[in-house]
């Protein structure tokens, strides 16, 4: 197969700087033949800028006026998407889908087929392909799709041929010094002595006195000493700010999940071995059946004691998602013929939001209440959404992120007053404040035994006995749970989650004023940081939830740099994503203090001391992330070249802008992105007779956008212009395992060093 074989074909690029860098990815991965649909402007002088180094790519490159004519002679066709599809066809993933190109390409030319950056490819265009190419996108980055799908599939091509991708740098660096050598053998003794380290065998001394044996033998090179001491370094950073707490990591994420309380998990174990009560409770012809059913039943007691219900109100479930489920799509089925219409809030958890979203397929229309600035939802506003057809009000009692509580009591008596089902999933509530279904005129309440102290995997549904005949299940199999939730009940975890409502209840006022007193405490701390923001300020709050947006940091780094920390960045079902968070999103928050959040949730086990270390770890990172940011000034040092050390008089041969010491010397700085955008890159470069001398960096971004430019300054020294960009992002993102999605982002940090490189003068 020749790389003529495959052609790329960008249908209606918008944006010329994108044309440029695809032709960059296409010659880096040897692709040379490019078709251009109606591109909205080309040729053009970003394009040729960006192109850097393929220009020739773009001077072959054909302009056509539609799609049959790009793919013209080409008898295999796969197109790209960035969402999904109602198609025929499978949708492959990008390696997947390279390895069929590639052995198509091999009877016959291919094409693949790019949309425009914002639009991707019509319905009719996606017509002509024989297989759909599915490319996670950067919703953040519009502009930055196209380069950066074109990047990842050209580069996947490449790996399908059997080719090895490699980085365009020189050779390897000169091996250490013996001074250097030195320098990194104290480091390391230095650091082994902080965080105590001893080896069962070896004392301390002798221990160092073999690694610095072992290290020698292993002849270092230059970059590999710098890469040690910038490990070592972070390791000393982290043991001495954000590490190991006063006894190991600290638990701040008491809103994801609790511990099992030690009686919980004793009553559990008595109804899991054959000496306890492990019956299944339907068996009721044998004891253990009906001693099974016995503690199932004190066990729904406790439960309801805990809301104000009646035993036979309480339904047990998974968990507090299914019963949002049960209650919003049984409730919803069942009156399908006559009410069509919920009223919910655009800050509900997920377990509420997306069974909305499915109804809305079915036909049924929903309302999304937008809060005010505090996160309230104004009890006006739901009696304004109120339509005749209105089958369900649903309105959680306390927000999981931000731990603001609705005014439930008087939107639960203006739903009674209408006739209208309301729901309130109260699996932040339960066992944290005080609840009574009956003064919060609630149908039906959702809950969750994790949330307190309890085992994973149990929950339950609260339903009043008038609202009953109003829902259907949505599983089948068994007439358990009176016809609501077939399948056989967990004796064991619904007897600890009993008995976790038990002592909650017991422990509940005591706990309200101790957790308010520590998460005061917590706030005044980190609002002495700077730049910090309350999010639900103004409204009232659960004592164990705050959520604190910081400017000029970006959450997932934030997160990731306090290691000593359990804490969350938005909510906890959803903090592995890397989107802002919706509910901020909805209070008004801007892109990026949203995406600064931190949720720190308090609990059972927090003490002072644990308050007191996250503010000192908190103010740390973040005044670490701010003075790595481009927003900060660069340190004079990185910004011009170093004064010649006792330059004699000047040297005539020094060439323009040298120092007099007979070596030219440059500063260069080149930056992408910018401020309010997810992604900001700046390089610092230092130039010597021709060769980098140094390299710094500062960014603001995800983990991996830092951890990447961190790895490329060590890679620029010793290079020449001609090398300075070592490799592609693709390149870099496998080299340090970055996930796809991410890699939108690294064009960003791309194109930083295409930056320097245009203000690198050429010789």
């Amino acid at each position: 197969m020749k790389s003529s074989d495959i052609r790329i074909v960008l249908v209606e690029p918008s944006h010329p700087g994108n044309i440029g860098a695809v032709a960059r990815a296409m010659k880096n991965m040897a692709l040379e033949d490019l078709v251009l649909v109606k591109p909205k402007q080309f040729p053009h002088e970003e394009a040729t800028a960006r192109a850097s180094g393929a220009g020739d790519v773009l001077t072959r490159a054909r302009v056509v006026d539609s799609v049959p004519e790009a793919i013209a002679g080409c008898g295999f066709i796969a197109a790209t998407t960035s969402r999904d599809r109602d198609q025929y066809f499978r949708v492959l993933d990008v390696r997947e889908a390279a390895e069929r190109i590639v052995s198509e390409s091999r009877r016959t030319p291919a094409a693949v087929l790019f949309g425009a950056e914002r639009t991707g490819l019509r319905n009719e265009e996606l017509e002509a392909a024989h297989v759909l190419i599915r490319i996670p996108a950067s919703e953040g980055y519009p502009s930055l799709n196209l380069a950066m799908a074109v990047q990842l599939v050209a580069y996947e091509l490449l790996r399908a041929q059997g080719a090895r991708v490699v980085g365009r740098g020189p050779g390897a660096a000169p091996l250490a010094s013996p001074e250097e050598m030195e320098r990194l053998n104290a480091h390391l003794a230095q650091v082994l002595e902080e965080i105590d380290f001893r080896d069962r065998t070896q004392s301390g001394t002798h221990l160092t006195a073999r690694i610095r044996r072992f290290l020698q033998r292993a002849e270092l090179d230059e970059n590999e000493v710098h890469i040690l001491r910038g490990i070592l370094t972070a390791v000393q950073s982290r043991r001495r700010h954000a590490g190991a707490g006063p006894s190991g990591p600290i638990y701040l994420d008491y809103a994801a999940t609790t511990p099992v309380d030690p009686a919980v998990a004793a009553a559990m174990s008595a109804c899991l071995t054959l000496e306890g009560d492990f019956g299944n409770a339907a068996s009721a012809t044998h004891p253990f059946g009906r001693q099974a059913a016995a503690r199932i039943e004190t066990a729904r007691a406790q439960v309801a004691a805990l809301i104000g219900a009646e035993p036979e109100e309480i339904v047990f479930t998974s968990g507090a998602t299914e019963s949002n489920n049960l209650t919003i799509l049984g409730l919803a089925r069942a009156n399908a013929d006559r009410r069509r219409h919920i009223v919910t809030s655009r800050i509900e958890h997920k377990a509420v939001l997306d069974p909305c979203k499915r109804l809305e397929k079915e036909g049924f229309n929903v309302t999304y209440l937008t809060p005010d600035r505090s996160g309230r939802i104004d009890p006006d506003a739901v009696r304004a959404a109120l339509r005749p057809d209105t089958v369900l009000v649903s309105i959680m009692y306390v927000n999981n992120e931000i731990g603001v509580m609705q005014d439930v009591e008087a939107i639960g008596a203006l739903c009674r007053e209408r006739g209208v089902a309301f729901h309130s999933d109260c699996a932040q509530a339960a066992g944290k404040v005080p609840l009574d279904v009956r003064k919060l005129c609630v149908d039906f309440v959702s809950f969750t035994a994790h949330k307190l102290y309890g085992p994973k995997g149990v929950g339950a549904l609260y339903v009043r006995p008038g609202a009953r005949p109003g829902i259907q299940p949505v599983a089948y199999g068994g007439g358990q749970e009176r016809g609501l939730r077939p399948g056989t009940l967990a004796t064991h975890q619904i007897v600890g989650f009993g008995v976790a409502c038990q002592i909650a209840a017991r422990q509940l006022a005591g706990e309200q004023a101790r957790l308010t007193g520590l998460r005061e405490r917590l706030w005044t701390g980190l609002a002495a940081v700077g730049g910090a923001h309350l999010n639900g300020e103004g409204a009232p709050r659960v004592p164990g939830i705050l959520n604190v947006s910081f400017e000029g940091v970006e959450g997932e780094s934030l997160v990731t740099g306090l290691g000593g920390l359990a804490i969350s960045t938005g909510s906890a079902c959803n903090s592995a994503s890397a989107e802002p968070s919706y509910v901020l999103r909805a209070l008004g928050r801007d892109t990026q203090l949203a995406q600064s959040s931190l949720r720190l949730s308090l609990g059972r086990y927090t003490t002072a001391a644990d308050v007191d270390f996250a503010v000192e770890a908190v103010r740390h990172e973040v005044g670490r992330l701010r003075a790595l940011s481009p927003a900060a000034a660069a340190p004079a040092s990185w910004t011009a070249p170093p004064a010649a050390e006792a330059a004699p008089a000047p040297n005539p041969s020094t060439a323009p802008g040298g120092l007099g010491d007979g070596r030219d010397r440059t500063a260069l700085a080149g930056e992408a992105g910018g401020p309010g955008q997810e992604v900001w890159v700046r390089f610092h470069l230092l130039v010597e007779d021709s060769t980098v001398k140094d390299a710094r960096f500062q960014a603001y971004g995800c983990p991996h956008t830092l951890q990447v430019a961190a790895w490329l300054t060590r890679q620029l020294p010793g290079r020449t212009r001609s090398e300075l960009v070592p490799g592609t992002p693709a390149s870099w993102a496998e080299a340090l395992s970055v996930p796809v999605e991410k890699l939108g982002r690294l064009f960003v940090v791309e194109d930083a060093l295409h930056a320097c490189l245009r203000r690198w003068p050429q010789a």
